[in-house]
């Protein structure tokens, strides 16, 4: 099992967290809904094992039938609550025999299952993931699919910090929408038009994260290769290590289990 840290909920509109941004000085961000880096091919892959993304960092189809991709070549690890279920199936699929599942129970308490690939990751680079929602989830708070975490202190697991968090939340006609929340600043940053989660089919979450500790960092997040949000002058990360994990966490969302399913998952130097 991981150290991963798993968020709790969130301070109220306007706290801040005083001590991480002692330790990435203060930023000058700007958000930009246009003009971004180009966007990433959404085109669903038809065969993991003929149009696999080239070239890349690393790539899970997870037709080993397991969930070992995970581990090669990182530090690399799964963190499940007790009441949660992270498991590999053969359906509902993106590509090939098998996918991921993350279910969760989260009526009144936090859950979480999820996957993560961490430790010194390329300064640049694309992460991507297919994700598939069966059906819409009454979420109370927030329900987190896709997040990068990083250490004040590389060395020490215990220094864990949530960074950039893209998050689903209730829309006011009852989709579930998207936004993206910058942990260390405790701000949110919606998109321009609202963006809402596909129920019943596959769809690419993907971001281009910059790190850096100076104010000249990036972080952009595409929905089926539609700009989702673009944020540039801020530092992305308090150090050079980076966590990136996908799955489910929450606190409060009605219907139990909610389900998520995983695949094809990358990181790379190009879109």
């Amino acid at each position: 099992m991981g150290t991963l840290k798993v968020r709790a909920p969130r301070p109220a509109s306007g706290a801040v967290a005083v001590a991480v941004l002692m330790a990435v000085g203060a930023c000058g961000d700007q958000i930009h809904l246009g003009g971004a880096p180009p966007a990433p091919d959404a085109s669903p892959v038809p065969d993991a094992t003929d149009a696999t993304p080239a070239p890349l960092y690393w790539f899970a189809d997870h037709e080993t039938g397991d969930l070992s991709q995970w581990a090669e070549g990182a530090v690399s690890d799964q963190i499940v609550s007790a009441d949660a279920q992270l498991t590999v199936v053969n359906s509902p699929t993106h590509s090939g025999r098998f996918a991921v599942m993350s279910a969760i129970n989260a009526a009144t308490r936090t859950s979480y299952a999820r996957l993560f690939r961490s430790g010194v990751l390329p300064n640049d680079a694309y992460f991507r993931v297919w994700m598939y929602i069966p059906q819409r989830y009454t979420i109370g708070l927030y329900w987190n699919v896709f997040e990068f975490q990083g250490r004040t202190d590389p060395a020490k697991p215990s220094s864990y910090v949530y960074l950039w968090s893209l998050d689903l939340e209730q829309a006011s006609n009852g989709d579930m929408s998207w936004y993206l929340f910058d942990d260390l600043r405790q701000k949110r940053y919606p998109p321009q038009v609202t963006t809402v989660a596909p129920i019943g089919r596959w769809f690419l979450v993907e971001a281009f994260m910059h790190q850096a500790t100076d104010n000249s960092g990036q972080v952009t997040f595409w929905i089926d290769g539609t700009l989702l949000v673009d944020v540039t002058g801020v530092s992305t990360v308090p150090t050079m290590w980076l966590s990136w994990n996908v799955g489910g966490s929450a606190s409060n969302i009605a219907e139990q289990p909610a389900e998520i399913f995983l695949d094809d998952a990358a990181i790379s130097p190009e879109k």
